[in-house]
């Protein structure tokens, strides 16, 4: 945690990289601190943040009305035991991946190289080339502020749907998740981890910072890439946020990007869809 003047640094914390700064932000390490840590507060709104990779911070200076929970420190541990691992909220699920594939158990694969954490994976149900989250989660640890429980919940629980659970728009925090996978050589599985990797690398601009997809898949339409590339905005820059030369479904910060910046590409982008295909774009990234 850096502070700049008594304000602590939101910049590392978020993966577009946009410069910002909380007069509050704490960063629980299991259940007890969490608990503190979400404790309320007259007039003061609190905002999670797991590793910051699904999130646009709108403004530059949050001040004391604002509380920032960062979970990217919450048990943070990964135990394999037979063919279940047990992930804390905090862990990269990139480390996740990689723990599974050396203990020999496949599932996770199409996953791989996705960035954020295992509470991140679980809240949006992430997915890429198919597969998602929850096609292996057995169940899903979680405390509810509003009664100061802690509960496990069975993956039907959870009622994963595409980019949707049942903790969007909910209280509960995730702490672990459990998830059931299949034996196979660890060759295999890190052949096949790397084959993703160059595939979203081919693909994908890593080169900018970026919260990867920035809406939700339209029904009824093309990917949303192809109706920005249509439209003739691929490329488009506001400021410091630019629609990727390489991806048109990404906005990058292309250099000095603001929140602000982000979502006026953000409703440009948006605008395209209803006039070309008659959809609105629903925002897969948490605006705050």
């Amino acid at each position: 945690m850096r502070k700049v003047d008594g304000w602590i640094e939101l910049t590392g914390l978020n993966s577009y990289g946009v410069e910002a700064y909380a007069a509050c932000c704490l960063f629980p390490r299991n259940v007890q601190e969490l608990r503190e840590a979400l404790r309320p507060q007259p007039g003061q709104a609190v905002h999670l943040l797991g590793h910051g990779c699904n999130v646009i911070l709108a403004r530059k200076f949050y001040d004391a009305s604002h509380r920032f929970v960062c979970t990217r420190e919450l048990e943070t541990g990964i135990a394999v035991e037979g063919n279940v691992v047990r992930a804390g909220a905090g862990a990269r699920l990139r480390d996740l991946c990689r723990v599974a594939a050396r203990a020999g158990l496949s599932g996770l694969e199409r996953l791989w190289d996705i960035p954020g954490s295992v509470g991140g994976a679980a809240y949006m149900n992430a997915g890429a080339y198919g597969a998602s989250f929850y096609d292996t989660v057995a169940d899903v640890t979680v405390y509810e502020p509003g009664t100061d429980t802690v509960r496990t919940l069975s993956r039907e629980a959870c009622q994963p749907a595409y980019r949707l659970t049942a903790f969007q728009g909910g209280d509960a925090v995730i702490v672990a998740v459990r998830l059931r996978l299949s034996p196979a050589a660890p060759m295999e599985i890190l052949a096949e981890m790397g084959r993703i990797g160059k595939l979203r690398r081919s693909k994908l601009p890593y080169d900018k910072p970026s919260a990867g997809s920035v809406f939700r898949r339209p029904a009824g339409a093309p990917p949303v890439g192809v109706i920005m590339e249509e439209a003739g905005l691929k490329g488009l820059r506001i400021g410091g946020a630019q629609i990727s030369p390489r991806h048109a479904g990404i906005i990058v910060n292309a250099g000095g990007a603001t929140g602000e910046d982000i979502l006026a590409v953000v409703a440009v982008m948006q605008k395209a869809a209803r006039e070309r295909y008659g959809v609105d774009l629903r925002l897969e990234q948490v605006a705050i």
